[in-house]
This record gives C-alpha cells, structure tokens and sequence, in this order.
C-alpha cells in the first residue's frame, strides 16, 4: 500500500506542476513572433527613388552614348565608302585606307566597353548605396514596429506582414 500511495502522490504532483505550466505553454503560443517582410528586389527596381537614379544614370552617360553613337555611324559610312572605292584604288592607298578604318573599329570597340563597364561600375555603387540605405530603414522600421524577425524573401506571406511600400514611402523623401 505504501508502494501505490508513493505512485499516487507522484501522479498527483505531475498533474499539479503540468497544471501550473499549461497556462505558461498556452501563453507562449498566443504570442507570437512580430514578423514582417519587406521585398528588398522590388525596392531597387521599383521605387521611385531606384528610378530617379536609374534616369540620372542614364542622363550622365547620354552623352558618352551619343558619341559612341555617332563613331559608328561613321565607322560605318568609312567602311562603305571603302568598299565602294576599292576598284578604284591603288593597292596602297587601299591597304592605308584599310588600316584608318580598323584602327578606327577598335577605337570605337574599346569606347563601347569602356563605357559599359563604367555603366555597371556606377550602377553597382549606386545599388549598394541604396541597399544600405533601405537596411537602415528596415532596422527603423523593425524597431518601431517590434518585430523580431524581418524577411526579405518568401515564397509566399500574409499581406498583413508586408512593409515594402512603407519602406519604399520613408526611401523616397
């Protein structure tokens, strides 16, 4: 008998302490983490402000382009006007001629990718400078809120969770 008391008294004190901790348990589960989701890629594509850098970009390099532009338009136009010349000329001012018109090309070669690489240098700095400054506004935001965890990418989400748009509203002033 002493036995069944020593088993029913532990039984009854396991009962009691799961007792006192269910409420504990029940109230971790209602609270829940504070998530948000802020779609990093649609803010450097999208916004406004990656737009208005996108068109100042493209408003420094015009004129590079344009003269680019213009160098193979008469790149072009000396080739054709050497192909048209040719049976007329001599073998050495065509050979002379020739050499004007490839040296020309690769003049106008090393423009272009001088000026793509330059493009792409500028468009990756602007792009890390934007991304810091919308990491900074992320880490506002989260603090404002009291979020514990911000996603920057999901398959799917609530909308209720999503803050880009407040995101891209406090990037654009």
């Amino acid at each position: 008998m002493n036995a069944t008391l020593k088993h029913f008294a532990t039984a009854c004190l396991c009962l009691s302490l799961a007792g006192l901790t269910a409420p504990l348990a029940a109230q971790e589960a209602r609270r829940e983490a504070r998530i948000v989701v802020v779609n990093v890629e649609r803010l450097l594509t999208e916004s406004a402000h990656a737009k208005a850098i996108a068109a100042h970009i493209e408003t420094d390099f015009a004129p590079r382009r344009q003269r680019i532009q213009r160098d193979v338009r008469r790149l072009r136009e000396l080739s054709d006007k050497l192909q048209h010349d040719a049976p007329a000329l001599d073998e050495r001012e065509h050979l002379v001629r020739a050499r004007e018109v490839g040296e020309f090309e690769r003049t106008v070669r090393r423009e272009q990718a001088k000026l793509q690489e330059d493009l792409l240098e500028r468009k990756m700095k602007e792009h890390q400078r934007m991304a810091a400054r919308i990491n900074e506004i992320i880490a506002t935001v989260r603090e404002q809120q009291g979020a514990e965890l911000v996603l920057t990418r999901t398959v799917w989400h609530r909308p209720a969770l999503d803050i880009t748009d407040k995101v891209a509203r406090m990037l654009d002033k």
